[in-house]
C-alpha cells in the first residue's frame, strides 16, 4: 500500500494537467490526437534510448509553438511509461526466480516491486491450486501481474515462463529446497512433462521410466507421495533474522525492506541511506531553501535559517515527467507520517527575513545561519541556533563556538580569553608575585619598578627632601642646593623634584647599537638583547619572544589575523555562500543578506507597466494604476499593494531592520559613518567603533594625519623635551640633544660647545670708583679698601695705577669679622664661645653655625620637644629581640628583657618548639570516671558518660568498649569440683559429666551438673542426733553442738540440753486488734473477735456484724455496731432506717425509695433493709469514672493513680479515657514497643548541627562536636569561627589573619612563610635573585628583611645603594711617583708600570707608551739590524672577571693598524707571552684570543673565551712589513691585560 501511496502525487498531478489540457483544448480535441500520438512515439523512442524522462529536449521540431507544452506532456507520459513496463517485467522476472521484491532507483523503478510482488502472490497461489480469478482486485498494475504468474503455475498450465525468454528456471530460486536434477529427458520419457500439473500437487521430478513427487519449503510430501501438507507456519525472521530493518516472511521466501529514507543494498539485507539532497529527490523550492540530508530523511532549510519538515512547503514539480521527481515527492509524504519527524514548523517563505549569524554553518547556501538542536520540537518555529553557537551537520545539533580561537585579541592584553558555553569570558592574568618595590605590569608581563615618588606614596618630606626613585625603592636626599639630585637623575623644574635621566633617550647609555637595545630603569639602565623584527625581549625569560602583532588588529575587515613567528598574516575570510536572492553580508562569513533587485536594477520589469516591488530573498512586479494628475504630470504610479512597517527607535550606533523588525549595530565603517583619519583604521565595534593607528611609529615619530607615514616628532617645540635647567633643547631626527645653557656669569668655550667657561668681569672694570673687584665663579665683588683718615692706599688695575684716599671701612655682616691684616671679611668661628648647650655639638658654618643634639645612649631617643634622651619601648616599637610567640618582652630603662611567655588554660610549650604552645591531653591523665570516656579537646576536655555495661560485661579502660568477662579464666564463676567451665559470650555455663563429679555431689542428667548431696536432709550424715546438729554445706556438711547454735525461734535449754521453742507472745508483738499466737519456732498474729483482715491493707478492720447479719440480736432489738463486736438494745423507737410495727412490736424496715427520691439526678434508688442505696443510671466507659456527685462521667487519669502499663523509661501521657506510652525526647519504639535511643544524626546527616560541626549521638540526644578552628556557640548546634589570632598568642612567627575556621600567617617583607605554615624564615635575596638578574653590581650582602649592597676595596657605592663604582685611583694624582711609572687603573685596584726601553731603543715624545729605535740606519748586509723591530708600544688593558661575550662570541680588544701604501705587504703574529694567575683560576692560554684581519693593513685581537681573574696576561703581537714582496720592517706591541677578580 505503501508504493501505491507513492504514486499518488503523479496521478494528481497528471490528471490536473490532463484536465487543463482538455478545458483549453476542448474546441481542437481532434487535431490534438496526431500530436499525442507523435510526442507518445518521442517519449518512448527516448526512452528505449535510455535517457531521463525529465531531460527530454525542447521545443519539438515539427510540433506547433501552441502545442509545445502539450507534447512534452504527452513525451513525458509515454516516456514513464515504457520505463513503468520495463520495470514491471523485470519484477515479475525476480519473483519468477525467487529474488526479493524491493524499489529500484531507476526510472519507473516503483513499478518493479509492484508487479514483483503481485506476481509472487500469483505464484503462491497458482500453484496452491487456489484459482487465479478472484473478485478481490489490488488495483494497477498488481492485479496484472497477479493474474499472469498464477496462470503460469496453474495446475494445467504449462511449467515454463515463456515471458522470461528461453531462459531456464532455477527451481531451487523458485521453490527453495527443491532439488533439481541435473539429468536431461526426452518429452516420451519425460511423464512429467507429458502429464503436466496431473501428477503430482507441488513439483514432478522425472526418473527414468518414472517420476517421484517433491513438495515446495513449508510443505511435508502425503503418504500417497503426491499430495502436500502444509507444516506449522513458522515466521522464520524470528528465528532468524537476516534484514538490518524489515524482514517479512512471505511463505515462499523472507523479504527484506528498509524504513523510509533508505535504499535496500544491493546485498538484499542491508540498508543504505538515501541522500535526497544529492539525487535530487527532496522537496525543497528550488532557490529559497536548501536541501540539508539527515540519516533516513532530509530537511530544508529556510532563508531565515529555519528548518522545514520534509514535504512541509508547498511546492510545484519541475518535471512533471520525471521519475525522481515523483520519488522525492513520495518520500516527502512518507516521511510526514513517520516516527522520524513530529514537527509543524513550516516557515512561509513570505515571511520578511534575513540571514544572519556570528559563525559559519557550512551549509550549502547559508552559511552564518544557525540552527538549534531544538528543531524537532513541535513549539519551535525558527529552528535557529543562539548566540554562540554554530549548527553542526554530522551531530544535527548547535554546537557552541570557540570566540577565543575562533577571534583573536579578543580580551587585548592583561586577560586571558577563556571560552564559555554559549559565549567566552576575559580572565584576568593573575599577577605574578613581585619583590617590594615592584609591580606586575599585564602588558609586558613583567615585575616592574614602582615609582614612589610619582604616586605619592613616599615618605620623604617635601620641604627638606627630594624623593628619589630608584629600582625597587626610593631615598629621600636633603636639599643641600635647588638642583641637587643623585647619578642617574635631574632636576626637573616642571614637577619641582628629581626625575630619573633617560640615558636611552639622550644617547647616554654605552650599548652596542648593532647588538643591543638600550631600556630605561630607575637611575640607570640595561642592555636588554637587540631582537629582530616581530621579536620583543622578554624582562621575566631574559630572551627574544615573538611578539602577538594580532592584539592591533592590523588586518583589514574580511580578513582575518593569524600570528606567525616573528610576523603575522592576513588571511581572506570565506565569502558566504547565498542562495538566490541573497548576497554575503558585508563581504563576509558573518552571514547572508538580502538583495534588493530593485534598487540595484536587477528586475525584469516592465519599465512603463509595472513596478518593482522588493521581497526577501525576491522580488514582484506589480501592475501600475495611471491616475491623470495635472497638465504638467501625464500619469502618476500608484502601487496596488503597499503596505508601512511599524519603525521602532533604536538606541545609537544601532538601526531598525525592516526585515527583521530588530535594532541592528550599524556598521560605521563600512557606512563611512566614522570620522578617522587616513592614518586611522576603522574597527567596528557594537553599538559604536573605534580608530586605531595603521602602523606604529618607531621613538621620536609620530604617524601624519594626512600621508599616514612616520615622520619625525620635534621634542622640543612639543614641550615633552626633558632636559635639566640650564640646558638648551636641540631637536633631532627622531630624538633630541640637551645642550648647555650657559647661565648668567659664565659663556660657551670656543674649543667645546658643551662646556661653559667663567666670565671674567673684571677685565671690565664693573666696580665703582674705590672698590676693588675680586672675580668668582660665575660672578664677582666688589670691596672697598680700607685705609686711615690720613693714609693714602695704592692698588693696580688693569686699566691705570692710581692712588686715593678710602673711606672708613663699613661693618661686617653677621656672623662675619673684618680680618685686620687683609681687611676682608670673614667668617666667625662661633664654636670657640661654647655657644651651644652642654649636650650639644657646635658646628660652624659659613656666617653662622649649629647646634647639635648629641645623640643618646643606646636604649634611649632624644624628644624633639623637650630635647630631653628618654627610654625607647622596644617592645611597644617592636625593636625587641624576643622570640615571637615564645617569650614576651618587658621593657627596661635603656633596654629590656624576654621572658618566657605562659600558655593559655590547657596549653603548655612545645618541647621541640617552644614558639609553639600545643593542647594538653588531659585525657591520658584519666580525669574521668571508670564508666565516662575522656574527650579531648583544643584547650580542655569533657567527660562523656557511658552506658553501664550488662551482666557478664566489663568495660574496658581503653577502648572504653563493654567487652566478654571470661568467668573460667578469672575464676569468678560457681561451677562445682568435678564441673568444667565453658565461657561464653556475656555468661557462662558449667557442664560434668556422669562419673567426673566429685564426692558430696551426684550428677544431674537433666541439667548435666554435680548438684551437692544434702547429706543432712538425706540423713546421711555422722552428726550426733543427739548432741549435734547437721549443717550441710556444698560437697559436705558440718556436725555443729546444739549448746552453741540453735535455730531461729529455738532457745538452748540448759537442763534439758536442747533447743526448746520461744513464747513470742510474751513480749505482744502483734499490733492492736491482733492477738498472738504462738507456733513452734515462731509465732503468728490474728484478728480478734470482730475484726476481719482486709485484702489491700492486710490490716484487721472492725465487723460491723450489724450489716453483715452476723449478730444475734432478736427483731425487736436493734443491732448498734461497735468496735470489735456489737450490741443488742431493745427497740424503744426502731433505729435509722426502721419503724416501728405497733402490731407486732417489731421494728419494719422503712422503704426510703417509696417515701421519696433521696437519690440524685442519674441515679436508680433501690432499697435495702434499714437502708438503701443509689444506683448510677449513667454507664461510664472504660477510661472513665463517675464524679462524686453522680452526675457525670469524668476521665480517669492512669497516669496520676498509677494504673498504667507504661513500662522502662517510657513517659505515660493521660488521654481522655485513656492514656499512651510515648517514648522521651530522643527515643523512639522499636519492634516490640520498647523505647530505644533515636540516632539524630544518621535520621538527619547534615541536618541537625552546622555544616562546621560533627555530629555525634548520645542516649536520647545528640551532641555538635566543632571542627578544628570552631567552638560552640551557645544554642549548642551552631559553631563560631575561633580567631585563633586572638585567642591563641604567638600561634604565628609574623601576622596572623584570621580566616573562617583556621587562620592564616603571613610575614613582613623580606620573609618567607616556612612549610609549618606559621614560621618565617629570611628571604636571602642575594641567592633568590642570583641567575635572574642583579641585585646589587657589586657584593650583596644578605640582611634579615632585606639586602644591602658593599662594594671590596677600589669601589665606592653609589647612591642608588646597590652600584658599586670603580674608583680611579689614578685620577688622584701622586699615585704613582716613579720618574717613568705610568698609572693604569683597573677594576678595584691600579698599576703603575714603568717602561724601560730596550737597548738601541729610546721613549717616543709623541707616543708616551713606545719605544722607537734610535737610529734606522742599517748596513745593507746587517740582517740582524734590518730585523729588529723599528719600535716597541705598550699597552695596558683592564678587564672584568668573566667578561660576557655577545652573541656574537667576541669582543675587540686590541687594533693594530700597518701603512696605507698599496704595495706594502702586512703580515701579524700574536704570541701569548705569560699568564699569571694565582691557583684556582684558569690561566688563560693563545686559544682564549682570536686574530682577525680586517683589512690588508689592520688586525684585531679579540676576546673569544671569558677569562676569569684575576690574572695578569701579556700578548705580543707583531707586525711584519714587506714591500714588494721584500721585507722592510716590523713593529711589536705589546698588550698587557690586567683582569680583575670581580666581575664588576
Amino acid at each position: 500500500m505503501r508504493s501505491r501511496t507513492m504514486k499518488r502525487p503523479l496521478r494528481v498531478r497528471l490528471g490536473v494537467y490532463t484536465a487543463l489540457l482538455l478545458l483549453l483544448f476542448t474546441a481542437t480535441a481532434g487535431d490534438l490526437e496526431p500530436t499525442f500520438g507523435r510526442c507518445c512515439a518521442y517519449g518512448a523512442n527516448w526512452a528505449r534510448e535510455a535517457q531521463q524522462c525529465s531531460t527530454f529536449p525542447a521545443p519539438v521540431s515539427g510540433i506547433p509553438s501552441e502545442h509545445q507544452s502539450i507534447c512534452i506532456t504527452a513525451a513525458g507520459i509515454c516516456c514513464l511509461r515504457y520505463f513503468r513496463d520495463e520495470q514491471c517485467q523485470k519484477g515479475k522476472q525476480a519473483a519468477q526466480v525467487g529474488q526479493d521484491c524491493v524499489s529500484s532507483s531507476n526510472q519507473g523503478g516503483e513499478y518493479f516491486k509492484d508487479c514483483c510482488q503481485g506476481c509472487k502472490l500469483g505464484l503462491f497461489s497458482g500453484s496452491m491450486g487456489m484459482g487465479c480469478n478472484m473478485g478481490f482486485k489490488f488495483g494497477f498494475p498488481w492485479d496484472s501481474a497477479f493474474v499472469q504468474c498464477c496462470m503460469q503455475v496453474a495446475p494445467g498450465s504449462a511449467a515454463s515462463f515463456p515471458d522470461i525468454g528461453n531462459k531456464l528456471v532455477d527451481l531451487n530460486n523458485l521453490y527453495p529446497g527443491v532439488i533439481s536434477t541435473t539429468l536431461t529427458y526426452s518429452e516420451s520419457d519425460d511423464l512429467c512433462a507429458r502429464f503436466a500439473g496431473k501428477l503430482c500437487a507441488h513439483v514432478c521430478v522425472p526418473t527414468p521410466g518414472s517420476y517421484r513427487c517433491q513438495c515446495r519449503a513449508g510443505f511435508t510430501l502425503s503418504t500417497d507421495n503426491k499430495s502436500c501438507i502444509q507444516d506449522a507456519l513458522i515466521d522464520r525472521c524470528r528465528q532468524n533474522n537476516p534484514c538490518a530493518h524489515i524482514c517479512r516472511d512471505t511463505g515462499v521466501s523472507i523479504e527484506c525492506s528498509c524504513n523510509p529514507g533508505y535504499n535496500l543494498a544491493p546485498d538484499q539485507r542491508t540498508c543504505e541511506d538515501v541522500n535526497e539532497c544529492s539525487s535530487g529527490v527532496h522537496g525543497c523550492l528550488p532557490g529559497e531553501q536548501v536541501c540539508y540530508n539527515q540519516i533516513g530523511s532530509y530537511a530544508c532549510i529556510n532563508a531565515d535559517g529555519s528548518l522545514s519538515s520534509p514535504g512541509g512547503v508547498q511546492h510545484q514539480t519541475v518535471s512533471t515527467g520525471s521519475a525522481t521527481t515523483h520519488l522525492g515527492d513520495a518520500r516527502a509524504g512518507a516521511a510526514l507520517g513517520s516516527s522520524s519527524y513530529d514537527i509543524n514548523n513550516e516557515v512561509d517563505p513570505g515571511i520578511p527575513g534575513s540571514i544572519l549569524g556570528r559563525g559559519a554553518l557550512g551549509v550549502q547556501g547559508f552559511p552564518g545561519t544557525r540552527v538549534e538542536h531544538r528543531y524537532l520540537d513541535a513549539t519551535h518555529s525558527q529552528g535557529r541556533c543562539p548566540p554562540g553557537y554554530n549548527f553542526n551537520l554530522d551531530t544535527i545539533v548547535c554546537d557552541d563556538v570557540d570566540e577565543c580561537e575562533v577571534t583573536s585579541g579578543l580580551c587585548g592584553r592583561g586577560a586571558v580569553c577563556q571560552n564559555t558555553i554559549g559565549s567566552y569570558t576575559c580572565a584576568h592574568i593573575p599577577v605574578a608575585d613581585c619583590p617590594p618595590g615592584f609591580a606586575f605590569d599585564l602588558n609586558q608581563q613583567s615585575c616592574l619598578d614602582i615609582d614612589e615618588c610619582l604616586d605619592g606614596s613616599n615618605n620623604c618630606n617635601q620641604t627638606t627632601h627630594f624623593c628619589i626613585n630608584t629600582n625597587g625603592a626610593f631615598t629621600c636626599q636633603q636639599k643641600g642646593g635647588p638642583t641637587d639630585c643623585i647619578a642617574g637623575y635631574k632636576y626637573s623644574s616642571q614637577q619641582q623634584t628629581c626625575v630619573d635621566v633617560d640615558e636611552c633617550l639622550e644617547e647616554l647609555h654605552g650599548c652596542n647599537p648593532e647588538e643591543e637595545t638600550c631600556r630605561n630603569t630607575a637611575g640607570a639602565y640595561e642592555c636588554d638583547i637587540k631582537c629582530d623584527d616581530g621579536f620583543h625581549f622578554s624582562l621575566s625569560l631574559q630572551t627574544c619572544v615573538d611578539q602577538d602583532e594580532c592584539v592591533e588588529l592590523p588586518c583589514e575587515s574580511g580578513w582575518q589575523c593569524h600570528n606567525t613567528a616573528g610576523s603575522y598574516q592576513c588571511l581572506e575570510l570565506p565569502r558566504a555562500f547565498c542562495p538566490a536572492g541573497y548576497k554575503p553580508l558585508n563581504g563576509t562569513v558573518s552571514g547572508c543578506e538580502d538583495v534588493d533587485e530593485c534598487a540595484e536594477n536587477l528586475h525584469t520589469c516592465h519599465s512603463l507597466n509595472e513596478i518593482c516591488i522588493n521581497e526577501i530573498g525576491k522580488y514582484r512586479c506589480e501592475p501600475t494604476s495611471t491616475n491623470e494628475v495635472d497638465e504638467g504630470s501625464k500619469f502618476e504610479i500608484l502601487t496596488h499593494a503597499t503596505f508601512q512597517t511599524p519603525v521602532q527607535e533604536c538606541p545609537e550606533g544601532f538601526g531598525f531592520d525592516l526585515n527583521t523588525s530588530q535594532c541592528l549595530d550599524i556598521d560605521e565603517c563600512s557606512t563611512n559613518l566614522d570620522d578617522c583619519s587616513v592614518s586611522e583604521r576603522c574597527i567596528n565595534t557594537l553599538g559604536s567603533y573605534t580608530c586605531r593607528l595603521r602602523r606604529r611609529c618607531s621613538a621620536g615619530y609620530a604617524t601624519d594625519l594626512i600621508t599616514g607615514e612616520c615622520k619625525d616628532v620635534d621634542e622640543c617645540a612639543t614641550g615633552i623635551a626633558s632636559c635639566l635647567p640650564g640646558q638648551i633643547c636641540f631637536n633631532t631626527e627622531g630624538a633630541f640633544e640637551c645642550r648647555v645653557e650657559c647661565q648668567d656669569g659664565f659663556r660657551y668655550d670656543p674649543t667645546d660647545a658643551a662646556v661653559c667657561v667663567d666670565i671674567d668681569e673684571c677685565l671690565e672694570s664693573p666696580c665703582e670708583f674705590g672698590k676693588l673687584c675680586t672675580n668668582i665663579e660665575g660672578s664677582y665683588i666688589c670691596t672697598s679698601v680700607t685705609t686711615q683718615s690720613t693714609r693714602t692706599t695704592t692698588f693696580t688695575t688693569t686699566s691705570a695705577t692710581t692712588t686715593t684716599t678710602s673711606r672708613p671701612p663699613s661693618s661686617c655682616p653677621s656672623g662675619f669679622g673684618r680680618n685686620p691684616n687683609s681687611l676682608q671679611c670673614e667668617d666667625i668661628d662661633e664654636c670657640r664661645n661654647q655657644v651651644c648647650e652642654p649636650e650639644q655639638s657646635c658646628q660652624n658654618s659659613y656666617g653662622s653655625y649649629r647646634c647639635i643634639w648629641l645623640p643618646c645612649d643606646r636604649g634611649y631617643t632624644r624628644d624633639s620637644l623637650t630635647h630631653e634622651c628618654q627610654d625607647i619601648d622596644e617592645c611597644e616599637e617592636g625593636l625587641h629581640s624576643c622570640q615571637v610567640g615564645v617569650e614576651q618582652c618587658v621593657n627596661n630603662p635603656g633596654g629590656h628583657t624576654c621572658q618566657p611567655q605562659p600558655c593559655a588554660s590547657g596549653f603548655t610549650r612545645d618541647s621541640l618548639d617552644p614558639r609553639q604552645c600545643i593542647d594538653i591531653d588531659e585525657c591520658k591523665l584519666a580525669p574521668c570516671g571508670p564508666e565516662e570516656e575522656c574527650i579531648n579537646s583544643n584547650g580542655s576536655f569533657r567527660c562523656r558518660h557511658l552506658t553501664p555495661c550488662s551482666p557478664g560485661f566489663r568495660r574496658d579502660e581503653e577502648s572504653k568498649e563493654c567487652k566478654d568477662v571470661d568467668e573460667c579464666t578469672e575464676g569468678t564463676h560457681d561451677c562445682h569440683e568435678g564441673e568444667r567451665c565453658y565461657n561464653q559470650y556475656g555468661t557462662y555455663k558449667c557442664r560434668a559429666s556422669s562419673n567426673s563429679c566429685t564426692k558430696g555431689f551426684r550428677y544431674n542428667a537433666y541439667q548435666r551438673r554435680c548438684k551437692d548431696i544434702d547429706e543432712c536432709a538425706e540423713k546421711a550424715d555422722t552428726c550426733e542426733g543427739s548432741t549435734q546438729t547437721c549443717v550441710n554445706s556444698v560437697g559436705s556438711f558440718r556436725c555443729i553442738d546444739r549448746q552453741p547454735t540453735c535455730d531461729f525461734g529455738f532457745q538452748y535449754d540448759e537442763e534439758l540440753k536442747a533447743c526448746v521453742d520461744i513464747d513470742e507472745c510474751i513480749s505482744n508483738p502483734c499490733p492492736e486488734n491482733e492477738i498472738c499466737e504462738n507456733t513452734h519456732g515462731s509465732f503468728r498474729c490474728n484478728c480478734r473477735t470482730g475484726f476481719s483482715r482486709e485484702e489491700s491493707s492486710k490490716k484487721c478492720e472492725d465487723q460491723n456484724e450489724c450489716q453483715l447479719g452476723s449478730h444475734t440480736c432478736s427483731q425487736s432489738q436493734r443491732c448498734d455496731n461497735t468496735i470489735g463486736s456489737f450490741v443488742c438494745i431493745r427497740i424503744a423507737g426502731c433505729g435509722t432506717g426502721y419503724t416501728l410495727n405497733h402490731n407486732t412490736g417489731e421494728c419494719d424496715d422503712i422503704n426510703e425509695c417509696a417515701e421519696g427520691i433521696p437519690c440524685q439526678r442519674n441515679e436508680q434508688c433501690i432499697n435495702t433493709r434499714g437502708s438503701y442505696t443509689c444506683r448510677s443510671l449513667l454507664n461510664c466507659g472504660a477510661g472513665y469514672q463517675m464524679n462524686e456527685y453522680g452526675t457525670q462521667c469524668i476521665d480517669i487519669d492512669e497516669c496520676a493513680d498509677g494504673t498504667h502499663q507504661c513500662r522502662g523509661n517510657q513517659v505515660c501521657s493521660n488521654r481522655q479515657g485513656g492514656y499512651i506510652c510515648q517514648c522521651p525526647t530522643g527515643f523512639k519504639f522499636n519492634e516490640i514497643r520498647q523505647c530505644q535511643d533515636f540516632n539524630e544524626c544518621e535520621t538527619y546527616p547534615g541536618s541537625v548541627c552546622s555544616g562546621n560541626a560533627v555530629c555525634e549521638n548520645t542516649e536520647g540526644s545528640f551532641r555538635c562536636n566543632c571542627k578544628e578552628g570552631f567552638k560552640q556557640s551557645n544554642d549548642g548546634r551552631t559553631c563560631l569561627d575561633v580567631n585563633e589570632c586572638i585567642e591563641i598568642p604567638g600561634i604565628c612567627h609574623h601576622n596572623c589573619i584570621n580566616v573562617w575556621g583556621s587562620h592564616q600567617c603571613t610575614c613582613r617583607a623580606g620573609h618567607n612563610l616556612a612549610r609549618d605554615n606559621r614560621t618565617c624564615s629570611d628571604i636571602n635575596e642575594c641567592e633568590e635573585y642570583r641567575g635572574r638578574g642583579r641585585l646589587c653590581i657589586g657584593i650583596c650582602v644578605n640582611t634579615i628583611g632585606t639586602f644591602k649592597c658593599s662594594c671590596p676595596d677600589g669601589y665606592n657605592l653609589v647612591a642608588d645603594g646597590r652600584t658599586c663604582k670603580d674608583i680611579n685611583e689614578c685620577d688622584s694624582g701622586n699615585v704613582c711617583r716613579g720618574e717613568n711609572e705610568h698609572c693604569v687603573n683597573t677594576h678595584g685596584g691600579y698599576k703603575c708600570n714603568s717602561i724601560t726601553c730596550p737597548a738601541n731603543y729610546i721613549r717616543d715624545t709623541r707616543h708616551k707608551n713606545r719605544c722607537k729605535k734610535v737610529s734606522l740606519y742599517c748596513l745593507e748586509d746587517d740582517e740582524s739590524c734590518h730585523r729588529e723591530p723599528l719600535s716597541y708600544s705598550y699597552n695596558f688593558l683592564p678587564l672584568v672577571s668573566n667578561l660576557s661575550l655577545p652573541t656574537t662570541g667576541q669582543v675587540d680588544l686590541f687594533t693594530m693598524r700597518g701603512p696605507l701604501w698599496l704595495s706594502t705587504t702586512v703580515q701579524f703574529e700574536l704570541e701569548l707571552e705569560s699568564a699569571r694567575a694565582p691557583l684556582g683560576v684558569e690561566a688563560a692560554t693563545r686559544e682564549f684570543f682570536y686574530l682577525k684581519h680586517t683589512s690588508f693593513n689592520q688586525a684585531v685581537i679579540s676576546l673569544v673565551k671569558s677569562i676569569s681573574g684575576p690574572q695578569e696576561i701579556q700578548l705580543v703581537l707583531n707586525m711584519q712589513l714587506y714591500q714588494q714582496g721584500k721585507y722592510t720592517g716590523s713593529a711589536i706591541a705589546k698588550l698587557l691585560i690586567y683582569v680583575s677578580e670581580y666581575d664588576f
